[in-house]
């Protein structure tokens, strides 16, 4: 036996190795998150990196891509939190899903990708809210406190995704460039 290096034959259809490399990287953003990132004295808040990679990711990968690996992440992260269990799991999947499905209207502006990301990020947190209030998890805080949280996240989002997006897609592209079949 002997294994093989080559080119994928169709375009479009979704690599192991990619899915794979984007688990890791939204669970280690969601593991970042909690430890890290909360505990830094930012002004207004804190950036939500979660949801900056996942919005990124679906963009790369389109709707299903964007709805598994939200799933996958919303239900790490439930896991790791005190909340109603399934909660970050439902934001997640339907974040990704529907950034998923803008992923053609962005593939030629880089400017409206940094726009959906934000407004992604910005509605994942109220979204996050408003999961919370029909759960009757007072835990989210206010319409008020959830509204600025989703400014700042939004904020942050438009700063750093300059950064993460080309990053994400040359990441993307390397695992999609060749990949191993064993032949007899």
């Amino acid at each position: 036996m002997s294994v093989q290096l080559f080119e994928p034959d169709r375009e479009g259809e979704v690599h192991a190795l990619t899915l794979a490399a984007l688990a890791v990287i939204l669970l280690a953003a969601a593991i970042a998150q909690v430890s890290v990132v909360t505990r830094l004295p930012l002004p207004g808040g804190h950036p939500d990196l979660v949801l900056m990679l996942l919005g990124t990711a679906a963009l790369l990968e389109g709707p299903v891509t964007g709805a598994v690996l939200g799933f996958v992440v919303g239900l790490f992260g439930d896991l790791m939190s005190t909340h109603v269990l399934g909660r970050s799991a439902l934001v997640c999947c339907l974040l990704g899903y529907l950034v998923g499905l803008l992923a053609e209207a962005t593939e030629r502006s880089v400017a409206i990708a940094l726009l959906v990301v934000s407004g992604a990020v910005a509605g994942g947190t109220l979204a996050n809210v408003a999961v919370a209030g029909l759960l009757s998890d007072n835990a989210a805080g206010t319409p008020g406190q959830a509204f600025l949280r989703a400014v700042v996240g939004a904020l942050y989002a438009a700063l750093l995704t300059p950064f993460l997006f080309p990053a994400m897609a040359a990441g993307v592209r390397r695992t999609r460039r060749t990949r191993w079949v064993r032949r007899p």
